[in-house]
């Protein structure tokens, strides 16, 4: 996972372009959530420099706050923007559910989740979507989001998780809706994974992980998953012991702000990881491997 470097005019544009975009494509932004990203964004790019400690302390929790969705949004316009629009259908409802919601995610209740579950599904939809690298995403699929590799078809059920005891009843969820999704399918080349969005377990969404340099950042991110995977994977794999064996992995998601204070930087974060399924088999195995690994490039 790489670090990106990009100026706060840059990912301005970035996301305006994304808004423009979905404009295009008749979805409505009221001017709740997306309005308010876009204000806060231009307010520190221009401000930045000569903002008092004071000014920055009082705008800092939202702009952190609003940089979590914008990045979703813009790699959504990145992978989809030349996909027809009458292949979108699917995408463009759950992009018009999307821009709802509380403004902060850290204001989310459990009666106000709807909109960035959906976000989550399109950005997972966005992040598989490489047809040049031999992997797409199923626009029309009847699971959360699918991803078609080689000569598999993979459905995947999306959940957000806020706190780590929630997860078990989420990973039980997610994977009853996958089995009555596979007893439907015909062939052998069907698989389902759960996947899990657990960046409100780590960070509500307001604050900001500080390292001491990039490479600090990158082994602290790494460190972070494989913690969270040793500590957490006996549930899901507890779960899966009744589950159909062609639910074969549990794909987990975070991202975050952070700052490198040697280049006094501020960065997206985002990391992915797969966990196979105990007793997998070898192609399987193969196909969750070849999937992680175009998930967590830099695309």
């Amino acid at each position: 996972m790489p670090i990106p470097t990009q100026t706060y005019e840059a990912i301005l544009e970035q996301y305006s372009a994304a808004m423009r975009w979905m404009e295009s494509l008749g979805i409505g932004l009221s001017p709740g959530r997306t309005a308010h990203y876009a204000r806060v964004i231009q307010h520190w790019t221009d401000a930045y420099r000569t903002a008092s400690e004071e000014e920055g302390r009082q705008i800092f929790p939202s702009f952190v706050s609003s940089m979590f969705e914008v990045f979703d949004f813009v790699s959504i316009h990145k992978a989809f923007a030349s996909v027809p629009v009458h292949q979108l259908t699917s995408i463009i409802q759950k992009l018009q559910a999307a821009v709802n919601g509380p403004i902060d995610a850290a204001d989310e209740t459990p009666d106000s989740t709807a909109a960035r579950n959906f976000l989550f599904e399109v950005a997972m939809a966005a992040r598989a979507h490489l047809p040049e690298r031999g992997i797409e995403a199923i626009l029309d699929a009847r699971s959360d989001t699918g991803v078609r590799l080689n000569d598999k078809k993979l459905w995947i059920e999306c959940k957000r998780v806020t706190t780590a005891r929630k997860i078990e009843s989420n990973v039980r969820k997610a994977s009853s809706q996958l089995e009555g999704l596979l007893a439907g399918q015909v062939g052998a080349g069907h698989r389902g994974i759960v996947a899990l969005d657990i960046s409100k377990i780590l960070n509500r969404g307001d604050k900001i992980y500080v390292a001491r340099g990039d490479n600090e950042l990158l082994a602290s991110v790494d460190r972070m998953m494989n913690q969270f995977i040793q500590e957490q994977s006996e549930i899901w794999q507890h779960v899966y012991q009744r589950r159909n064996k062609k639910i074969i992995g549990t794909l987990i998601r975070f991202s975050f702000m952070a700052t490198s204070e040697a280049r006094n930087l501020l960065v997206h974060t985002s990391q992915w990881a797969l966990n196979p399924r105990l007793g997998v088999s070898h192609s399987d195995d193969q196909v969750l491997r070849q999937l992680v690994a175009t998930l967590g490039s830099d695309s």
